[in-house]
């Protein structure tokens, strides 16, 4: 009887699971599917859409004007100088050295 039982618990475990993974893969009844959709890569097409000012700058072939050159080179060489250290703060390797006192007044003891 013991063997009856277990046989039918193992036949109706594979048959529970055979149903569920048979749900699973039918494309008609799943929301998930494995191909790509049409709107595959709209964030990223979106994105870049965002990104651009002028869609048509590329057939303007007008010089840029704006700024003048004497402000452009110095706006260009103070970006390049902010990727150098500079020698008034000496690195730290990224920790602050913090001094904490306490203050007679304001202690609790």
């Amino acid at each position: 009887m013991k063997c009856k039982t277990a046989i039918m618990v193992i036949f109706l475990f594979v048959a529970c699971n055979s149903s569920a993974l048979a749900g699973c893969c039918n494309p008609d009844c799943s929301p998930y599917t494995c191909e790509p959709r049409n709107d595959f890569g709209k964030a990223y097409t979106l994105a870049k859409a965002g990104q651009i000012l002028n869609p048509d700058a590329g057939t303007n072939l007008e010089p840029v004007e704006g700024i003048d050159g004497r402000a452009a080179e110095k706006i260009m060489k103070n970006y390049v100088e902010s990727f150098k250290p500079s020698a008034a703060a000496p690195s730290s390797g990224g920790m602050t050295a913090v001094a904490v006192t306490q203050n007679p007044s304001t202690s609790t003891h």
